[in-house]
């Protein structure tokens, strides 16, 4: 089986609310590989037409939302040229994923349904096998390009709904959206999908009461967010910091993490309330390719980096704000880098950018990994990102570096010191650095004096003055993989 396969994984979202209304008024939450879908089933009977015209008007709304009162026919000619794309029961669908990992769970979740009608149909015959993956196939290529608008990052799911005749082919098409991270709801008039395996049917949900028809309005970017899966964070003790031998921090390999003790090390994950501050006066950020400059910068020059790292407000089902913490915007695509330990039990987020009155929201944790204590936000704000120090390049102990973060909610303070020591944290590289930093600081950014990335801020211990760790550039880039 592909290694990809078992990360993504959709879990059929089960809501207190009634689920047809949720279906049009939220998208499910995304957060580490694992996707809330609705796979509904709803019979509306004499309100039939009226919610039709919500759903003709509703995919016109936003890309991404597709209405079909009847899943397109195959006629013998395209029937013809999809009989070339199958064989010996693998098919070789012509739309694609630019994502890897998308791409991979199509490639599987396609074999899955495949061997899904096999067996429901006690199908024994290739001949019988092949005229639905034909089927298959042609729907992929009619739905699949309206539907999956972004197939290079896991950052949109699609929603669609279908009325109509729905025997099994067409059901098990509705599954495999389904299995893509596609909200679907098959909307029937008089009857329900005509279906008569109950293995299939318990893959979707029922819904047996009538919903109320909402309003026409667009469907938000950003719905109403739902709390993340909450892990407790690592913690560290220096029993567990081992000197490095070498002068620059070795690359990661991915293997499981411990956890250590909490009370040896001081954590900006505490509940440190923002403190408001006059708007910053605007500044003229340097380019991302600054980095590559052969001169140092100097402290005034690098201090405008600020303008690319956040304040990061984390807030419960409640809406309080319990903790804040730093981020840095990593890319012109709206990612923003922190540490586990600042989103960890967070509902949503709220994002401070200088020059910015605003506080800006955002639900999106696309991607985490507690052990190495990193995860990744997206926020439809856009700043110039912080270039990352290369993998192959080395730090040297004794070299100057400037620390960007939000200690006790003082927004983006600028503090340097010098990087003191190298440290291994049970396989995660860590640079030990003297720039004062305090609670809050947590996913701020360690910068050397070209403006580049090495590292971001992470801890601190109670019994030392200074002695300040960072999850280093290596681990950094092998956390984002194809995010840069």
């Amino acid at each position: 089986m592909n290694p990809f396969f078992n990360q993504f994984q959709v879990v059929r979202l089960e809501t207190a609310d009634h689920p047809v209304e949720q279906f049009f008024q939220r998208p499910g939450r995304y957060s580490n590989f694992q996707k809330e879908t609705f796979f509904l089933r709803w019979t509306a009977g004499q309100e039939f037409d009226a919610w039709a015209a919500l759903c003709r008007s509703w995919q016109n709304d936003r890309s991404g939302y597709v209405y079909a009162e009847q899943l397109n026919r195959l006629d013998t000619t395209a029937a013809e040229r999809y009989r070339e794309r199958y064989s010996q029961g693998n098919c070789n669908p012509s739309f694609r994923f630019q994502n890897v990992l998308w791409e991979e769970t199509f490639t599987g979740a396609l074999q899955e349904i495949l061997d899904l009608f096999r067996r429901v149909r006690n199908c024994t015959e290739d001949s019988i096998l092949r005229n639905f993956a034909v089927k298959l196939l042609y729907w992929i290529d009619c739905y699949g390009p309206k539907l999956f608008v972004e197939t290079t990052k896991l950052t949109r799911f699609p929603k669609f709904v279908c009325s109509g005749t729905v025997g099994t082919a067409e059901y098990l098409f509705l599954y495999l959206l389904y299995r893509l991270g596609c909200d679907v709801l098959y909307l029937g008039k008089e009857q329900d999908v005509s279906v008569q395996s109950a293995e299939l049917l318990a893959l979707s949900q029922r819904v047996e009461q009538p919903p109320v028809l909402p309003r026409r309005q667009n469907v938000p970017e950003t719905a109403q967010p739902e709390p993340i899966m909450t892990q407790q964070r690592p913690t560290l003790s220096r029993a567990s910091l081992q000197r490095a031998d070498r002068v620059a921090a070795a690359p990661v390999q991915p293997q499981p993490q411990p956890s250590l003790s909490r009370a040896s090390l001081q954590r900006s994950d505490r509940a440190a309330p923002p403190v408001r501050q006059p708007a910053p006066q605007p500044v003229q950020q340097p380019a991302a390719q600054a980095g590559a400059r052969r001169q140092p910068m100097e402290f005034e020059e690098l201090a405008r980096f600020a303008s690319s790292v956040v304040m990061l407000k984390v807030f419960d089902q409640n809406k309080e704000c319990v903790k804040t913490g730093s981020g840095i915007i990593i890319s012109d695509q709206g990612y923003i880098l922190t540490n586990f330990h600042v989103v960890a039990g967070g509902a949503y987020y709220g994002i401070v950018l200088e020059e910015e009155s605003d506080v800006f929201y955002t639900n999106e944790l696309i991607k985490y990994h507690p052990e190495r204590d990193l995860a990744i936000l997206r926020s439809d704000k856009r700043r110039p990102p912080i270039p990352i120090l290369e993998a192959s390049e080395r730090l040297v102990r004794g070299q100057k570096v400037v620390a960007i973060g939000s200690p006790l909610g003082l927004f983006n303070t600028i503090s340097d010191g010098i990087v003191s020591g190298f440290r291994e944290l049970r396989e995660t590289s860590m640079v030990q650095f003297t720039a004062p930093v305090s609670p809050g600081s947590s996913g701020g950014a360690l910068l050397d004096l070209y403006g580049r990335l090495i590292g971001v801020i992470t801890a601190g211990f109670d019994d030392g003055q200074n002695l300040n760790l960072a999850v280093d550039h290596t681990t950094i880039r092998q956390f984002l993989g194809n995010l840069l």
